[in-house]
């Protein structure tokens, strides 16, 4: 007999907070909705510093600008530009700094609230990339 699992929406931030990994997750319009434990610490923000507001604010140029145009043009066309695609982007600190980062995104296959969900997951490879210079 399988076991039944019984998860709340604590049990997930308790999940999240408790990966390696930065885990964002973002709606249709770039917006931020959870940011857990460890994109906390990766970015240097508060949780209330960035829920809500428009997940560019963690990239540098040219991505800051282009980002919005990146998500019009998957939610309009199917067209993916990074979504199941994992790779090496550039991302911006609270303080400027920016840093390297392999991010992965998915779509969450369901709409919340009538808006289409994405989460992304990251990992800061400042080390890997000094030592393959």
């Amino acid at each position: 007999m399988t076991p039944t699992l019984s998860l709340d929406v604590n049990d997930f931030k308790d999940i999240l907070d408790g990966m390696v990994d930065g885990v964002i997750t973002i709606n249709q319009h770039g917006i931020i909705l959870s940011f857990n434990k460890t994109a906390k610490t990766m970015f240097g923000y508060k949780l209330e510093e960035v829920v809500g507001k428009n997940v560019s604010i963690l990239m540098p140029e040219p991505d800051r600008s282009a980002h919005d145009s990146y998500l019009h043009n998957h939610v309009t066309t199917g067209n993916a530009h990074i979504i199941g695609i994992g790779r090496d982007v550039m991302a911006q600190k609270k303080d400027g700094t920016t840093f390297p980062i392999y991010l992965s995104v998915i779509e969450y296959p369901a709409k919340v609230e009538g808006d289409r969900w994405f989460i992304g997951s990251c990992r800061e490879i400042t080390l890997q990339k000094q030592q393959e210079e």
